[in-house]
């Protein structure tokens, strides 16, 4: 099994380097260099350096704030694309995922944001498909129910309608 070495720890080694260095010389150093390579000062930079790529580089903030942002864009990106194809039915050749992505593209664009990554677009194709079946789903419960909501109405009023034969009582 390989061991890799973490960014920390090749930080570690580059800048504790100069500091092995002035120790192992025998010669007089100037005093600022000597101020500036304490354990202290290089453990400072280092934890700042480690701080600031895991702030920016790893950071879970920045990650699971933009994952909100293209859900939102694409809630509302399925939206217009349902709203533009309503507009014209006959249109089959509007590819819904494509225009889609386009519409999320610029609104993130017009928001601040870079457009979308690759995997990010993967991310947005699976949420308009949810979004899609979702629809699907409800329109199916909708008739379900209109289709036992008109049997009911007919059914009362068949029987409303029906007329009881009645005997003649003599």
């Amino acid at each position: 099994m390989k061991k890799r070495l973490t960014l920390a720890a090749c930080l570690a080694v580059v800048l504790s380097a100069p500091v092995a260095f002035a120790q192992a010389s025998t010669g007089a150093s100037s005093s600022i260099l000597d101020a500036l390579l304490t354990p202290t000062s290089i453990g400072i930079v280092l934890g700042a350096v480690t701080g600031a790529i895991g702030l920016f580089a790893g950071g879970t903030w920045l990650t699971e704030r933009r994952k909100r942002r293209i859900a939102l864009g694409a809630y509302h990106a399925f939206h217009v694309v349902e709203d533009i194809a309503a507009e014209d039915p006959e249109n089959t050749a509007l590819n819904k995922a494509a225009k889609g992505l386009e519409v999320i593209d610029t609104w993130m664009k017009a928001n601040g944001w870079r457009p979308l990554k690759p995997g990010e677009q993967a991310l947005v194709k699976l949420q308009f498909s949810a979004l899609h079946g979702e629809q699907k789903a409800e329109e199916k419960v909708q008739e379900q129910a209109l289709s036992v909501a008109l049997g009911a109405v007919a059914a009362k009023a068949a029987l409303e309608s029906a007329t009881v034969p009645s005997m003649p009582r003599g």
